[in-house]
Parts: C-alpha cells; sequence; structure tokens
C-alpha cells in the first residue's frame, strides 16, 4: 500500500511530478491507489488551506477514516513523542494487511517505527 503523509500531500498540491501521476492515474484495484489518512490531510491543510479540496477532487486518491482502535493507536504512538502529524501514517503503514510504505518528505520522522518510509525528494 502507497501512503503519503501530510509532507508528500503537501508536495502533490505543490505541483510533485511524481505524485501527481500516482493521484491522477486511475487504477481499477482501490488497494494499488495512493492513500491518503485522515489526519495527514488535517495536517496538511492546516499548513496549506484548501489543500483537502484540492486533493479531494484527484481521482485517483483513497483516502483512510481513523476509527476507535486507530485512534487508540495514533495516541499511544503520539504520547511516546511522535508529532501527531505523522501518527496516523504510522498507524496506516503498521495496521494495514499489505506492507505500507509511507512517501514522505521527512524520512527521519519515521525512524524507530518500523515504517518504510520512502523519500519523495523535490518537486
Amino acid at each position: 500500500m502507497i501512503i503519503l503523509d501530510h509532507t508528500a500531500v503537501l508536495a502533490l498540491c505543490r505541483g510533485h511530478r511524481l505524485l501527481s501521476g500516482l493521484a491522477v492515474v486511475e487504477v481499477d484495484d482501490p488497494d494499488q491507489r495512493a492513500h491518503i489518512p485522515a489526519l495527514c490531510l488535517v495536517a496538511a491543510s492546516l499548513e496549506l488551506p484548501g489543500a483537502a479540496a484540492h486533493v479531494g477532487a484527484l481521482p485517483a486518491l483513497e483516502f483512510l477514516p481513523l476509527d476507535f482502535s486507530g485512534t487508540a493507536a495514533v495516541e499511544h504512538t503520539v504520547s511516546k513523542g511522535m508529532d501527531w502529524a505523522y501518527g496516523h501514517a504510522v498507524y496506516a503503514a503498521v495496521s494495514s494487511a499489505v506492507e505500507g510504505q509511507v512517501l514522505t518528505a521527512t524520512l527521519d520522522a519515521y525512524n524507530g517505527t518500523g515504517v518504510w518510509a520512502v523519500d519523495i525528494g523535490k518537486p
């Protein structure tokens, strides 16, 4: 599963070429699409107002809600020192049935989490 954290959402909104390709090419299988955790979308929108509306209009993205067990897991992760903006991406990556890869501009944020983080580079 490909997961975009808030830094990747911001890069997408600012025209990142690779991410733009992921966001517009529709794939029949939802599991093959890029996924955006809800809290990552909130974090991106707080930094760049309108980000949620922008990515919500793109056809090839899936959005991951946060249920009770996810909320408890994110709370636990954040209480151990992780910035809240990354918590839902970590949860999505480690809780999915398919190994999740988090696309990010801040690899260091995922140190020690067991998450496979992939550097998106510059837009």
